[in-house]
C-alpha cells in the first residue's frame, strides 16, 4: 500500500462519496494524479456507476481530442501531397525525374499508412477500455486488459479505475510519440496467438526493444506466467546504458524456479566469426561477461566453465571476464576456487555492469556519492552526449561549443561537468540549453533516469541514500580530482596506456603493447599537453585505432595497483626520446625528404630495420625549418648523427650547385654555343668557349639497385670539381631510358673528361656507363617564337642538259625538250612554258646525273643563315629571329631540302630574304645549284583540350573566315595527348602572319596584367579559397581560367566580352581575398598556458563574438583541432588581436608570450623596416623582405657590379644560392642577372675575355696572348674577328700594320710613291698619277689639265700646250 499524501474527514458518508467522485473528475481533467480511497465500506455499485460515467465521457473526449484531430489533418495533408504527384506523372517525364519523384510519392504513401494505422490502433485501444468499463467481454483476445481474473485475484476497486486511467494516458503518449511498431500492435498480438515462434524485424528506433514487452504484458498473453527477456545480440554495440536496463529487468524478475541471467544472443562465437569481415572482432567477444560470471558465482557454482550455457562463450572470454572481476575486487581465489568478496556481493545486489558498480562503490568510500553515481551513468552514455552533425561549419561550431565544458582531466570529468550544469537548469529550459550547446537532450534525460534508478537501487538494496549536493567542483582544483581519478582507475585498471613520446604513435596500451591515438573528440585534445598516463573505457578500430572515453591519471596512483600481467614502473623505460635538428633551409629539407617523401620513408624504413625498432620516427616541419627525431634512449644519438650528416650532404650540393647557361641559343644541329657555368651569387665559375662538355650522362645496368648517395660519392672521390647533378625522373620505365640514372656536372671540361675514363666500371653491383651529355654537345632547340616556316631546296645532281620536249611514247600528254643549257633550272623552264601555252603544266623533270659533294648539313645551315642575316634585325642574336634545319639527303634524292623558321612578326623581312635567295646559289656551290623557295608557308598554333572546350565556337567561326581567303588552307586536328592544333598554309609570309595573329590571341587567351597582382597576391590561387574562386568564376562567366604555377601568370579564355568581365571580377576578388587573407593566431606552443584555448572561449565566447564586436572589420574563426584563431583582415588589426591574446595569456602569470609571427619581430637588413612578405635565404637563414632582395638583384643587374651577390645581413655576406635566385626572379629576369654577371666576369677578367664587337652580341671570345691574333667566328652574328686587335679578321697582315691601314688607307700608296720621279699627285684633287710615257700634258680624272714639269693647272689642253711651248719647249 502506498503512503497516503493527505486525509480528508467528512461528517456524512454521502459527502465523502461525492468528494471521491469530484476528485476523480478533477484527476481526469489533469489537475492532480492522486487516487481517492475510502477507509469505510461503500456501495461499489452506486459509486462504480458514477465513476464509470466520468470515464465514458473522458474516453469520448479523448477520441475527439486534439491529438487525434492533428493526426487526421496530417493524413489529409499527406493525401493532398500524393495527389500532386499523381497529377505530375500525367505528363511525360525523364527516367531519372520519374524515379526520384516516384520514390518521394512512395515515401509519402508509407508515411500516411503509418499515421492511419496509429489512429486505428489508438481507437482499438480506447474501444477495448470502453468494453472493460461497460462490462463487455472481449472475444478471444484484446490489445489491452485491465486485469486477469483467471488467477483468482481481483483488483482493488479504487486501483481498478486508477489502472484504467494509466492505460488511457499511456495510449495517448504512444499515439503521440509515433513509434512505427504501435501501428502494428494488433497484427503482432494476433500472430503471437496463432504462431509458436515469431521473429520480428524492424528498423532501429522503431520500438522493438522498448514496446514489445509492454504490448505482451498489456494484452494478457502471458496470463499468470512470466515473460523472460534475454539480452539482444547487439547489446555490445548500443551502450552501457542498455546494460543498466537489462540488469534492472533481471532484478525485478521474480520466479521461484528460475534465475535470470542476461547472457549472450543465439549466435555462437564461431558463427559470428564466419559472418563477419576479417578485420572485425566478433560482438560476442566485445560483450563484457563480468555480470554473467558474477551471477553464476552468486548462485554457488564454483567453476563457470561447467555452467550449462544456452550457447557457451569461449574459454578465453570466460577467463578474461573472471580476471577482470578479480582485478575489480569482486572475486577472490581461495583454495583453487573463486568466491565472491564483499564488493562482489554488493555488485550482485546492484545488478549492474561490474565496472560501473565498482565506480559507485569506490565513490562511496571516498565520500563522493553523488559524483560516483553520475560518473557511472555518464560513462554508460559517453558515446553520444555531444552532437556533432550537419555541415562542416556546423561541426566546427559544435567543436567550439564543446570547449568550455572540456576538463583537463579527461572525458569522464567533462561529462560530469556537462551533467552538473544541465541539472542546474530549470526543467523547462533544459531542451533550449541543450540545443544552444549542441548537447544531446535525449541522452541527458536517459542519463538522469539512470541516475535516479541507481539511487533507488542503492537505497533499496544497500540502504544507502545518495545526497543531492556535489562535493566536486569542475572549476576548482581539489583533492576530489585526485580521488576521482583513483576511482576511475580502480574500475579500468586493465585499460591503462602510456604516452609513447611520439605523436604519430600516440599511446601504448600497457596490456597489449599496441599503439592507439586519442580520439579526435577527446577532451584532452583541447589542452596543449599530453598526459603521460591515461585510462580508457574502450578501444575503437576504424580507419585508425583510437582510445575512447579517456581520463588522465597520475603515476602515483598506478603504484597502488598490483597487476599480475605488467609492471608500471618498468614502462617508463619504453618511452621514446626526442631530439630536434635546426639550422637547415627549407629546400634542403625538401630534398632530404625526396619526391612524395620517398627518400624520408626509405630512410626511416632503413633505420627501423637496422635498429630493429618499428617505433623510430622522423618528422619534418618545413615551415619552422626543423626536424624532430624519435627513438629509444640507446638509439637516439646514432639516428641524430645519421640524419644530421644526410642534411649536411644535401646542403653541400645546394651550396656547390651550378647551372649551365648558353651565351646564345643554338642555331644548327651538332653545334654548341659557348656555355657559362653559374654558381652561388650568380658568379661565373667557368666559361667554356670550346665545344667541350661539362656534363656527363650516367647509365647503370640495373638502376633500381643503385643508391644515389653511393653514385655521387663515387664521382666525388674519383673526380674533383663535381658541381651538381640531376636525377632522371623516368627510372623504372622501359625503352632507351631504362638504364639512365641521371646527369652529373663538373666545374671544368678536364674533370668531365676524367670522369668519362670510368666508363665500364662497376658501381653498386652494376655496370657504369658514361657518355657526354647531349645537352652539352648541342642539338636543335625548339623555337621560342610564333614561327612562319618556309621550305627551300636546291639540286645536288648536275643536269644532263635536256628535258623531255618531244611527244612521249609513254604518255600522250608529255613532251621531251632537248638542247637546254645545263644551268637552266626547273623553275625557269616552267616559267617559259606558262608563257607559251594555255594548257596546265603539271610538272617538269630535268634528267640529272651524278651527285656532287659540296658541304655538310652544318655548313649549308651556316651558308643559309649568312644569306638571311642582312634582312634580320641587328639587335640581339640571329637565333632569336630565325632557325634553319637542313635535312640529310637520301642516296637517291636529287635535291637538298631545308626548313627555315622565321619569327612571325618579321614576315616582311622573311619575304625579302626568301626573294633574295630565290634562284641564287649558296656560297661554295656550283652556279647550277640554284635555290628554289617553295611558295607555300606554314604555321601552327596549339591549345589544351580544356581550353578548346571554351573557345570551340569562336575557333570554328575564325577558321571559316580564313577559308574565304584565296590560297589559304586551315586544318584543325586533335593530337594524341588530347590537345588541339591548327595548321595554316598560305602562299605568302604576310598572309600567314596576318592569319596567325587572331588565332594566336584566341588560343593563347587574355593574359591578366594588373599592378595589384603581385606574386604574393597570385600565390593565393594555390590556396583552397583561390581554387574555389577560379571555379566559381568559370561557372558564372562561362570562361576558362588557366593559372601557370611556374611563371605565376593567369590567362582567361572565352568570348571577348566575357573575358574582359571575368578579368575585372578576378582582379577585384583576388584583391578582396588578399585583404582578407586568413592568417592563424596560435593558442599553443612556447610558454603559453596549456588551457589557453579554453580560457579564450570562456572570455571571448565559443564563436568569438566579443572579438567580432571589438573588431567588426575583421573575421574570426576558432579551429579547435589546430588550436588557432583564423583571422581575416588588415595587418594592423591582426597585430592588435595578437597583442590582446598575448596580454590575456600573461594575465595567468605565465612568463613569455603568445608566439608571434617571426616576420614581425625582425627588421629587414636592406630597408631596415619591419619585414614584409618574408623570404628566408637558404644559405644562412637570414630573413628579408622579398621585394628588397629582388631590388638588390636588380641593382646588381643595372650596375653590372656587386657580383657575386651575397647576403646583406651585417657580418654575413654568404653567397645567395642558386635555389634562392631561381625562387626570387622569373625566367626573364634570371637571364638578365646571368648576362650582368657575365659582363662583370668579362670586365674583371683583366682583358682575358672580350665580347663580340658586333653591337649587343652576347658571344664572348678569349683574347689572344701571343703576337698573332686568331680568327674568331661568332656563332651568334657570324662576324669574323681578330682575337688580338678585336677588329675584323685580317689574314696575312699583322695587327699593327692593319691598324695603320685602318687609320690611313693611303699609307701604302705613299710608301710606293717615295723616290719615284714618274709618280706625282694632282695639285687639285691629290690623286696619284703615274706617268709611264707620253708628253708632259696630263689630264687628271678631276678634269684639270696639268703641266707634268711644273704642275701648273690649266682649264684646257690648248692652254697647257701653249704653256709647254713657251716655258718648257725642250720637254714638249
Amino acid at each position: 500500500m502506498s503512503t497516503a499524501s493527505a486525509r480528508l474527514f467528512f461528517q456524512d458518508q454521502s459527502d465523502a462519496i461525492t468528494a471521491v467522485v469530484f476528485l476523480w473528475e478533477r484527476r481526469l481533467a489533469g489537475d492532480h494524479v492522486y487516487t481517492p480511497v475510502t477507509d469505510f465500506d461503500v456501495n461499489e455499485g452506486d459509486l462504480n456507476e458514477r465513476i464509470r460515467g466520468l470515464f465514458k465521457l473522458y474516453i469520448e473526449k479523448v477520441l475527439e481530442g486534439e491529438v487525434v484531430k492533428e493526426l487526421e489533418r496530417k493524413i489529409e495533408k499527406l493525401a493532398v501531397e500524393i495527389d500532386k504527384f499523381t497529377s505530375f506523372f500525367k505528363r511525360p517525364r525523364g527516367v531519372r525525374v520519374y524515379s526520384e519523384n516516384q520514390a518521394k510519392k512512395e515515401a509519402l504513401r508509407v508515411e500516411m499508412e503509418g499515421v492511419v494505422k496509429r489512429v486505428e490502433e489508438f481507437r482499438k485501444g480506447m474501444r477495448c477500455l470502453m468494453d472493460f468499463i461497460e462490462g463487455r467481454k472481449n472475444g478471444g483476445w484484446g490489445v489491452l486488459r485491465v486485469y486477469d481474473e483467471s488467477n483468482g485475484r481481483k483488483m482493488n476497486f479504487f486501483y481498478y479505475w486508477s489502472r484504467i486511467h494509466f492505460l488511457i494516458l499511456r495510449e495517448c503518449r504512444r499515439v503521440e510519440n509515433g513509434l512505427p511498431i504501435y501501428g502494428f500492435r494488433s497484427e503482432i498480438l494476433k500472430m503471437l496467438h496463432s504462431q509458436q515462434v515469431m521473429v520480428l524485424i524492424g528498423e532501429t528506433g522503431s520500438g522493438k526493444s522498448t514496446q514489445m514487452v509492454q504490448f505482451i504484458a498489456d494484452s494478457g498473453v502471458a496470463s499468470s506466467g512470466s515473460i523472460l527477456c534475454t539480452q539482444s545480440r547487439k547489446i555490445a554495440a548500443i551502450s552501457l546504458g542498455k546494460w543498466a536496463e537489462v540488469e534492472w529487468a533481471c532484478e525485478k524478475f521474480q520466479s521461484a524456479s528460475a534465475i535470470a541471467l542476461p547472457l549472450h544472443g543465439k549466435l555462437s562465437h564461431e558463427e559470428q566469426c564466419r559472418s563477419m569481415d576479417l578485420h572485425q572482432e566478433p560482438e560476442i567477444c566485445k560483450v563484457h561477461l563480468g555480470i554473467a560470471v558474477l551471477r553464476i558465482f552468486a548462485s554457488g557454482i564454483k567453476n563457470v566453465l561447467e555452467f550449462d550455457f544456452i550457447d557457451a562463450p569461449s574459454v578465453d572470454a570466460i577467463d578474461k571476464a573472471t580476471r577482470n572481476l578479480v582485478q575489480l575486487g569482486a572475486v577472490a581465489c581461495k583454495h583453487d576456487a573463486f568466491v565472491l568478496t564483499a564488493d562482489g556481493h554488493y555488485l550482485v545486489k546492484l545488478g549492474m555492469e561490474p565496472r560501473l558498480g565498482k565506480i559507485i562503490l569506490e565513490s562511496l568510500r571516498y565520500g563522493l556519492c553523488k559524483e560516483g553515481v553520475v560518473l557511472a551513468a555518464a560513462m554508460a552514455n559517453a558515446s553520444n552526449m555531444f552532437c556533432r552533425v550537419g555541415t562542416y561549419d556546423e561541426k566546427l561550431k559544435s567543436d567550439c561549443l564543446k570547449v568550455r565544458f572540456c576538463h583537463h582531466a579527461g572525458d569522464l570529468f567533462t561529462l560530469l561537468s556537462v551533467y552538473r550544469e544541465w541539472v542546474s537548469i530549470s526543467q523547462e529550459n533544459r531542451n533550449k540549453w541543450c540545443w544552444e550547446n549542441r548537447i544531446n537532450a535525449k541522452t541527458m534525460r536517459r542519463c538522469r533516469d539512470t541516475v535516479l534508478e541507481w539511487e533507488n537501487c542503492l537505497k533499496n538494496e544497500l540502504n544507502i541514500i545518495i545526497p543531492t549536493y556535489w562535493r566536486w567542483d569542475p572549476l576548482t582544483v581539489s583533492v576530489h580530482d585526485k580521488n576521482m581519478k583513483k576511482i576511475i582507475l580502480s574500475s579500468l585498471a586493465d585499460n591503462v596506456a602510456m604516452y609513447s613520446g611520439y605523436d604519430r604513435l600516440g599511446y601504448e596500451v600497457v596490456l597489449s603493447g599496441e599503439y592507439f591515438q586519442l580520439h579526435p573528440s577527446c577532451s584532452l585534445q583541447v589542452f596543449n599537453q599530453k598526459p603521460k598516463w591515461v585510462v580508457f573505457a574502450e578501444l575503437l578500430s576504424i580507419s585508425s585505432q583510437y582510445l575512447v572515453c579517456v581520463t588522465a591519471i597520475d603515476f602515483d596512483s598506478l603504484s597502488d595497483i598490483v597487476h599480475p600481467l605488467f609492471d608500471f614502473s618498468k614502462m617508463e623505460s619504453r618511452k621514446l626520446h626526442f631530439r630536434v635538428i635546426k639550422g637547415f633551409g627549407s629546400v634542403a629539407l625538401k630534398r632530404f625528404c625526396g619526391k612524395s617523401n620517398g627518400s624520408l620513408i626509405a630512410l626511416v624504413s632503413h633505420m627501423r630495420a637496422i635498429y630493429m625498432d618499428e617505433r623510430i620516427g622522423i618528422e619534418i616541419n618545413v615551415g619552422d625549418n626543423e626536424i624532430q627525431l624519435f627513438a629509444s634512449s640507446k638509439d637516439i644519438e646514432k639516428i641524430y648523427e645519421c640524419v644530421n650528416n644526410a642534411l649536411k650532404y644535401e646542403t653541400k650540393w645546394l651550396r656547390n650547385e651550378c647551372l649551365e647557361k648558353c651565351l646564345y641559343r643554338e642555331v644548327r644541329a651538332g653545334a654548341s654555343p659557348p656555355v657559362a657555368l653559374v654558381g652561388a651569387g650568380a658568379e661565373i665559375k667557368h666559361l667554356e668557349l670550346g665545344n667541350r662538355c661539362l656534363t656527363v650522362d650516367v647509365y647503370l645496368s640495373n638502376v633500381n639497385m643503385a643508391d644515389d648517395k653511393e653514385v655521387l660519392t663515387f664521382f666525388e672521390k674519383s673526380v674533383s670539381g663535381v658541381c651538381g647533378y640531376n636525377k632522371f625522373m623516368g627510372i623504372g620505365q622501359d625503352g632507351d631510358n631504362a638504364e639512365r640514372w641521371g646527369r652529373v656536372s663538373f666545374l671544368t671540361p678536364e674533370a668531365a673528361r676524367k670522369a668519362l675514363d670510368f666508363n665500364g666500371s662497376e658501381l653498386c653491383g652494376c655496370v657504369l656507363k658514361l657518355s657526354p651529355s647531349r645537352s652539352s654537345v648541342g642539338g636543335i632547340r625548339k623555337s621560342l617564337f610564333a614561327a612562319v616556316k618556309a621550305k627551300i631546296s636546291w639540286p645536288r645532281r648536275y643536269s644532263k642538259g635536256f628535258v623531255q620536249c618531244q611527244t612521249s611514247t609513254r604518255d600522250m600528254n608529255s613532251v621531251v625538250i632537248k638542247g637546254l643549257d645545263k644551268e637552266t633550272s626547273e623553275a625557269e623552264i616552267l616559267e617559259v612554258l606558262h608563257k607559251t601555252t594555255n594548257r596546265r603544266v603539271l610538272d617538269v623533270f630535268l634528267i640529272r646525273g651524278d651527285e656532287v659533294n659540296n658541304h655538310s648539313a652544318d655548313a649549308f645551315e651556316q651558308a643559309i643563315l649568312k644569306e638571311i642575316a642582312p634582312f634580320m634585325p641587328s639587335q640581339g642574336s640571329l637565333s632569336n629571329y630565325c632557325h634553319v634545319q637542313v635535312f640529310a639527303p637520301e642516296p637517291k634524292d636529287s635535291f637538298m631540302k631545308a626548313w627555315i623558321s622565321f619569327d612571325g612578326k618579321l614576315h616582311l623581312e622573311a619575304a625579302k630574304a626568301l626573294q633574295h635567295m630565290q634562284g641564287k646559289a649558296l656560297a661554295g656551290c656550283f652556279s647550277w645549284q640554284k635555290i628554289e623557295c617553295q611558295q607555300v608557308f606554314h604555321s601552327t598554333a596549339s591549345c589544351s583540350a580544356s581550353v578548346y572546350v571554351f573557345i570551340e565556337r569562336q575557333l570554328d567561326i575564325l577558321l571559316k573566315s580564313f577559308k574565304f581567303r584565296p590560297g589559304v588552307c586551315c586544318d584543325l586536328e586533335r593530337n594524341e595527348n588530347g590537345s588541339y592544333r591548327v595548321k595554316i598554309s598560305a602562299n605568302a609570309t604576310k598572309t600567314v602572319a596576318e592569319l596567325r595573329r587572331p588565332l594566336e590571341q584566341l588560343m593563347n587567351g587574355k593574359k591578366v596584367n594588373h599592378c595589384s597582382l603581385t606574386p604574393m597576391v597570385l600565390q593565393l590561387l594555390f590556396s583552397k579559397d583561390g581554387i574555389m574562386l577560379m571555379k566559381s568564376l568559370q561557372q558564372e562567366m562561362g570562361t576558362y581560367i588557366l593559372f601557370d604555377r611556374q611563371n605565376l601568370t593567369v590567362r582567361i579564355f572565352g568570348p571577348e566580352k566575357k573575358v574582359a568581365l571575368t578579368e575585372q571580377k578576378l582582379i577585384a576578388s583576388l584583391q578582396a581575398l588578399h585583404d582578407k587573407e586568413q592568417t592563424d593566431i596560435p593558442l599553443r606552443g612556447g610558454a603559453m598556458p596549456y588551457d589557453l584555448m579554453k580560457k579564450v572561449v570562456e572570455k571571448f565566447g565559443p564563436d568569438l563574438h566579443v572579438l567580432k564586436e571589438m573588431f567588426p572589420e575583421a573575421e574570426f574563426m576558432l579551429n579547435t583541432r589546430r588550436h588557432v584563431i583564423s583571422f581575416s583582415g588588415k595587418k594592423d588589426l591582426r597585430l592588435q588581436v595578437e597583442e590582446m591574446i598575448r596580454d590575456f595569456a600573461q594575465s595567468f602569470g605565465v612568463n613569455g608570450s603568445v608566439k608571434r609571427y617571426e616576420d614581425d619581430n625582425i627588421a629587414c637588413p636592406i630597408c631596415l623596416c619591419e619585414v614584409e612578405d618574408c623570404y628566408q635565404l637558404e644559405a644562412c637563414g637570414h630573413k628579408f623582405c622579398q621585394s628588397c632582395l629582388v631590388e638588390q638583384l636588380e641593382s646588381a643587374m643595372r650596375g653590372r657590379d656587386g657580383f657575386p651577390v651575397g647576403c646583406a645581413h651585417e657580418g654575413c655576406g654568404m653567397h645567395i644560392w642558386l635555389t634562392d635566385l631561381k625562387s626570387l626572379l622569373p625566367y626573364e629576369k634570371l637571364e638578365d642577372l646571368f648576362r650582368a654577371s657575365l659582363s662583370a666576369f668579362v670586365a674583371s677578367s683583366g682583358g682575358t675575355y672580350r665580347f663580340c664587337p658586333s653591337p649587343d652580341c652576347p658571344s664572348v671570345y678569349r683574347v689572344a696572348s701571343g703576337m698573332v691574333g686568331d680568327l674568331f667566328v661568332c656563332g651568334a652574328c657570324y662576324a669574323d674577328t681578330c682575337t688580338r686587335c678585336h677588329v675584323e679578321y685580317h689574314p696575312f697582315v699583322s695587327c699593327e700594320k692593319y691598324r695603320e691601314l685602318k687609320e690611313d688607307p693611303d699609307m701604302s700608296l705613299k710608301e710606293w710613291c717615295k723616290g719615284k720621279e714618274h709618280v706625282k699627285n694632282c695639285p687639285v684633287c691629290r690623286y696619284t698619277v703615274e706617268k709611264v710615257d707620253g708628253c708632259n700634258h696630263i689630264e687628271c680624272r678631276c678634269g684639270k689639265h696639268i703641266c707634268w714639269v711644273c704642275l701648273e693647272i690649266f682649264m684646257s689642253g690648248d692652254d697647257c700646250y701653249a704653256h709647254l711651248r713657251s716655258v718648257h719647249p725642250a720637254t714638249l
